[in-house]
């Protein structure tokens, strides 16, 4: 049974737009395919569901045909590219202070896998794991995984240096084993994780910092990561869900199972077990909203109800109503005004 619906960061998918930039293709069709709004890539911070993400990558890989797409944007994302979540990373003092973060950390940036440091001998691995059935698995999201981290490994290590062995739960793929950067290094497919080996003795070493990180700053940083994570249980993943997709219009029933991964029966009963119905959970999720965006005295009503999936700003008005006797404007002048 499905305990939860996996999400993580929008800053994950960003280096993947940032390719098809470099490429001259629209990242605009990609996204659509995938059922994900244009307006997501605002919020870095915001999350987005793992059913779309990998159906994203896999769609640019396929459409465009470049094989090799996961390892070509790994290798050219470095991890203070994934928001709030990679500059508390890439300002810790050394690889072994950065990878225990990231063990700590990764939960609030994905609920999708889970990150392990072991060691054998004098050497140490650094795991990524999957939390997600491999029938919801991506070859290139996993190739994409194993050479951020091995960017990380760099940092210390340098630009030249290879690793002896890694995994990757993706099938074999013959191709990696002839790119030069991997002439040396021993790739074993299909595994239960994916992981980098890499002497025990890195993990001391001090990382370069190349700008300041205030204190305020960093702790702004734990305080967003903690409050927007991705929620573990199965209400409030879905509740997050629909507030990613109302971004797009209202989120249709079959929509909403189809970005869980379930179908619409499955939907319908995993929601009844919880006591609930979709259309009380989307009012809930929009009137929650409409709250948090009310504060801001700069937002105006139309733009709040074009950002709750209402088309037309008196229907939004009309819900309000409905949801507490007074309209958008009143509740503002009578709560928020201070």
């Amino acid at each position: 049974m499905t305990q939860f619906v996996p999400l993580l960061r929008v800053s994950s998918i960003l280096p993947f737009v940032f390719f098809l930039d470099k490429i001259d293709a629209s990242a605009q069709q990609f996204l659509h395919q995938a059922k994900i709004p244009v307006a997501t890539l605002d919020n870095p911070e915001s999350l987005i569901p793992w059913h779309s993400v990998i159906k994203f990558v896999d769609n640019i890989a396929q459409r465009e045909g470049i094989k090799t797409l996961g390892l070509e944007v790994g290798l050219q994302t470095q991890v203070e590219q994934l928001g709030s979540y990679g500059r508390l990373l890439r300002h810790s003092l050394t690889l072994f202070d950065l990878f225990s973060l990231a063990e700590k950390l990764h939960h609030l940036f994905s609920s999708a896998a889970h990150i392990t440091l072991k060691y054998h001998g004098d050497y140490a691995w650094i795991c990524h794991s999957f939390l997600v059935p491999r029938t919801m698995l991506c070859c290139q999201e996993s190739h994409y995984t194993v050479m951020l981290y091995l960017n990380v490994i760099r940092l210390i290590a340098g630009n030249a240096w290879q690793p002896s062995k890694i995994l990757m739960t993706s099938k074999k793929y013959d191709f990696l084993s002839t790119i030069d950067q991997f002439s040396g290094t021993k790739f074993r497919f299909e595994q239960a994780t994916n992981a980098i080996c890499f002497p025990k003795a890195f993990l001391s070493r001090s990382l370069r910092h190349f700008n300041s990180y205030p204190d305020s700053q960093r702790q702004q940083d734990r305080k967003l990561l903690q409050a927007t994570a991705p929620a573990l249980d199965f209400p409030r993943s879905i509740q997050q869900v629909l507030k990613y997709l109302l971004m797009g219009g209202y989120p249709s029933i079959d929509l909403a199972a189809e970005i869980a991964g379930m179908s619409v029966r499955s939907f319908q009963r995993r929601l009844r077990m919880e006591s609930l119905t979709y259309t009380r959970m989307v009012e809930q999720v929009r009137f929650d909203a409409a709250i948090d965006y009310l504060q801001n005295p700069n937002a105006k009503i139309i733009e709040i109800a074009l950002e709750l999936g209402y088309q037309d700003p008196a229907n939004f008005t009309r819900a309000f109503k409905r949801w507490t006797g007074i309209s958008p404007n009143e509740y503002r002048q009578q709560h928020c005004n201070n």
